[in-house]
């Protein structure tokens, strides 16, 4: 399997239809999280967030902080260092 595909079948699993389905983005500055189902943790080095499928996805990085949060996306600002999901790092 390809790296592109490897990452994609980790960041976004829908196995119960359109309501499990979750995506991570990352870019430079800050990074996107949609189809979580609120906040666990929060600090400035590591933000855990619920995800609809029980599970929990967890940012680690450098000067994090939470930019924008609507019902169902967040959009986190600093640096990123490893995303982990349920006990899987991706």
């Amino acid at each position: 399997m390809s790296y592109d595909k490897e990452v994609f079948k980790k960041l976004k699993r829908g196995a119960d239809g359109l309501s499990n389905i979750y995506k991570v983005t990352l870019a430079k500055d800050y990074a996107v999280v949609e189809g979580h189902k609120g906040v666990l943790y929060f600090s400035n080095d590591k933000i855990v967030l619920r995800l609809k499928s029980s599970s929990a996805v967890t940012l680690e990085g450098k000067g994090l902080s939470i930019a924008a949060s609507q019902k169902e996306e967040i959009i986190i600002k600093g640096k990123v260092l490893s995303v982990t999901v349920g006990e899987e790092k991706i």
